[in-house]
């Protein structure tokens, strides 16, 4: 097995699905996935004040949560986006604001309980 020369390129490292791994920190990957730390911020509150307090606010919590992660998706770029970019933009999209949207005018509407 021959010693790589210099003017070989460097190795890439693959991850199980042949994606290259990515070799920034730990603490780092961990600091670029702010906006879905911020929607899961958002969903806890949310389900708190579901189970605690009251189930129109916190459903509104929730669907306000998921329209804001929509949002996120909105204006930012797939490499900055994180987690919150799953699949294309439009089908992220639609999907976010459907289930926000429809999360939020469900809470609204209910009747409250007598």
């Amino acid at each position: 097995m021959a010693a790589p020369s210099s003017d070989d390129p460097p190795e890439v490292r693959l991850d199980g699905e042949g994606n290259p791994i990515d070799d920034q920190p730990l603490i780092e990957r961990t600091i670029d996935q702010w906006p879905l730390a911020l929607v899961l911020l958002g969903l806890v509150c949310g389900l708190v004040l579901l189970s605690f307090y009251d189930f129109r606010v916190g459903s509104i919590l929730l669907g306000a949560s998921i329209i804001f992660a929509g949002a996120l998706r909105t204006v930012l770029p797939r490499e900055r986006a994180g987690l919150l970019a799953i699949r294309s933009r439009p089908i992220d999209l639609l999907t976010m604001y459907g289930f926000g949207i429809a999360l939020t005018t469900v809470a609204v509407l209910v009747p409250t309980a007598r």
